[in-house]
């Protein structure tokens, strides 16, 4: 039994987990949503989340820990960094949407389709779009629904009898039934 040990295991060892994860959640944070297998989003879950609370915080201690959660942020070559690209955008986009709302920040939704390589189920993890995001999408012309019992008393009235036009007739094709194979002679040549 596993009692007290939280997590899915990914068939990974702890490192490569952990690399996975990190990989993950840059990439979320990156795109905003992302395919993967149902198991991983539910793990990400917690990283994508957990990435939101602190940089909802705001102070030095927050962002130093989202460092630690999301990697280094030293690179041997100039330019720009990925990791903190992201933690820009965590704390300069993404915190500001989710100022108002306690947690729960992410959404999984299960597709129908499955991977072409392996069949594995997939789904789209995203974050949960802003009230600006939700305007944009939305319909601007909003259908009027109709009254249902308006249809069934139209749907009830009698029917006025039409005469229904007789179709023509064929013209009948003697046809020679069939043979048996096994009665007829075998030719010989």
């Amino acid at each position: 039994m596993r009692h007290l040990h939280s997590g899915r295991k990914l068939g990974r060892s702890p490192d490569h987990r952990r690399a996975t994860l990190r990989a993950l959640t840059l990439a979320i944070i990156e795109n905003e949503a992302i395919q993967t297998i149902p198991s991983r989003a539910k793990e990400l879950r917690w990283y994508a989340e957990r990435a939101v609370t602190l940089a909802k915080r705001g102070d030095v201690a927050s962002v130093r820990l989202l460092v630690k959660m999301l990697g280094s942020t030293e690179t041997k070559t100039p330019g720009q960094n990925r990791v903190r690209s992201a933690i820009e955008k965590v704390c300069k986009e993404l915190a500001p949407r989710f100022k108002d709302r306690p947690g729960g920040y992410t959404q999984i939704f299960r597709l129908s389709t499955r991977r072409a390589g392996d069949n594995a189920e997939q789904c789209i993890m995203r974050y949960i779009p802003g009230a600006e995001d939700a305007e944009k999408t939305a319909p601007k012309d909003k259908v009027e629904k109709k009254n249902t019992k308006d249809i069934k008393k139209k749907s009830a009235a009698p029917m006025e009898d039409k005469p229904v036009a007789k179709p023509a007739k064929k013209d009948k094709v003697a046809v020679k039934p069939a043979e048996d194979k096994k009665s007829k002679p075998a030719k010989k040549d």
